[in-house]
Order: C-alpha cells, then sequence, then structure tokens
C-alpha cells in the first residue's frame, strides 16, 4: 500500500511541476519538458497502476512502448515540418 501512496504522490507532484513550467518561458525548451514530464507519468501509471511492471509473459510490450514513443516524435516532426516551411 506504501508503494501506491508513493506513486500517486509523485504523479502530483509531477502535475504540479508540469502547471508550473506551463506558466513559464522556457523557449524551445517547453515542449520537450513537457512532454518529458508526461512521459515520466504515464511510465509511472503504466508500471504500477496497470501492473505491467509484473507482466512478465508479455514480452511484446518491450517492443510497443518505444514503437508508440517513435509515432509519436515522427508526427510531432511532421507538425513541427507544417510550421518550418509555412
Amino acid at each position: 500500500m506504501n508503494t501506491y501512496i508513493y506513486i500517486w504522490v509523485s504523479l502530483v507532484m509531477l502535475t504540479g511541476l508540469s502547471v508550473s513550467t506551463a506558466g513559464r518561458n522556457w523557449g524551445r525548451w517547453g515542449l520537450t519538458l513537457a512532454l518529458l514530464i508526461a512521459f515520466i507519468k504515464s511510465g509511472l501509471i503504466l508500471n504500477y497502476f496497470m501492473h505491467l511492471k509484473d507482466q512478465k509473459k508479455m514480452k511484446w510490450i518491450r517492443w510497443m512502448i518505444p514503437g508508440i514513443f517513435a509515432i509519436l516524435v515522427f508526427f510531432i516532426g511532421l507538425t513541427f515540418l507544417d510550421i518550418a516551411l509555412r
């Protein structure tokens, strides 16, 4: 039970961090920082609340998460390319 409380507190702290960083001008690093915080939060949720860290039989999950991240980076890259070429 203590693990879930620690994870919940860390998620609340990361949410506060993401809200506080959204109010500041980070320049080019703003989006990168927001995505990094979101990636950490989603990893905590996937591992602890969805119990994926205990699933040893699901070897495909090791390929799925980097694949989804690669697709996300691809679409963000297409968005920046569209904005850059206007």
